[in-house]
């Protein structure tokens, strides 16, 4: 069987309770993440998720998946496709590194046997996961930032 995987990550000068709201508050999506839009979503394992992938110059790419992994606030996974044709799980990980700190882990596990086809176009994937991660990372920290500077401030 074929595979490929995607693995990026970034730190983000917030707890894992901050990323995590953000992460699943997917109906604010369209808001600030440039890959993944127009989510619809049950958070529950198994529930079905709905959504585009956005990629410069592309049309969306309309999918849909389940929920295979719902560990709040440090795992979430989806995965959809046809078994043995063409399979993805794309996850986010969140691993505290202390002291309000946290690293975002974020891809996704291709398998099958159309994927020799598909890696023409997921040889820039990559790139996409990471601007969300960056995205993601302003987004948390933008909303948290002022709320520790004003603690900090008063001490």
């Amino acid at each position: 069987m074929f595979s490929y995987n995607i693995h990026t990550t970034i730190d983000i000068d917030a707890g894992a309770a901050e990323i995590w709201r953000v992460l699943t508050d997917f109906s604010r999506y369209d808001e600030w993440n440039p890959m993944l839009r127009n989510v619809q979503v049950g958070v529950e394992p198994g529930a079905l998720v709905r959504f585009e992938v956005h990629r410069d110059g592309t049309k969306p790419l309309r999918l849909q998946a389940k929920i295979a992994l719902l560990n709040e606030p440090d795992a979430l996974s989806w995965r959809g496709g046809r078994k043995g044709i063409l399979t993805g799980e794309h996850y986010f990980r969140i691993e505290s590194l202390g002291e309000g700190r946290c690293r975002f882990h974020h891809g996704e596990q291709f398998k099958g046997l159309l994927l020799l086809l598909a890696k023409g176009v997921l040889k820039d994937a990559p790139a996409v996961y990471r601007s969300m991660n960056q995205a993601l990372k302003k987004r948390v920290e933008d909303h948290v930032g002022p709320a520790v500077r004003t603690i900090t401030e008063l001490s």
